[in-house]
């Protein structure tokens, strides 16, 4: 694996992915909505990067673990990335509010986040790995214990409409 997975960056994605892994067997609904800022976050920056800086995500090649992913990255990939990271970015947005929602789309959700962090962890240092594992693993945990509440009914009930006079 190349690349630095000591970097500061690095250590501050780990520890986020580890509170978060935390948070998921204690505090669920944190868990998830951390969980969809983050893909939502991502799904931003990601757009904003593939339409300015495309040339920025050529890095990953150097930077994986898996020569499979590196031949991909410097081959079709290289030809297409504004397309392919647009598509990834639109999932991202769809995966962050989805795990906002409650029942069959949160849980088909959660398998998507589940599935996309796992996929990434072969990038090495460039998904700040183990960051990604703990992160599917999070979302593992949630799939069976995410509660039956939407994010937004959650909020309702722990902050009702206050009267004012």
């Amino acid at each position: 694996m190349r690349g630095n997975i000591f970097s500061p960056e690095s250590i501050l994605s780990n520890t986020i992915a580890l509170l978060l892994l935390v948070l998921a067997a204690k505090r669920p609904q944190i868990a998830r909505a951390m969980l969809s800022l983050i893909f939502i976050g991502a799904a931003c920056y990601n757009a904003i990067v593939a339409i300015y800086y495309p040339e920025r995500y050529l890095v990953y090649a150097d930077l994986t673990a898996s020569p499979l992913y590196e031949t991909f990255i410097r081959g079709a990939f290289s030809r297409h990335i504004t397309l392919y990271i647009l598509v990834i970015a639109l999932l991202q947005l769809v995966t962050g509010t989805l795990i906002g929602w409650k029942g069959i789309w949160m849980k088909l959700a959660l398998a998507g986040a589940f599935t996309f962090l796992i996929a990434i962890a072969p990038l090495g240092a460039g998904s700040a790995f183990p960051c990604s594992i703990m992160l599917a693993a999070a979302c593992l945990i949630l799939i069976f214990d995410a509660g039956h509440d939407s994010l937004p009914e959650v909020l309702r009930r722990k902050y009702p409409k206050t009267r004012h006079i």
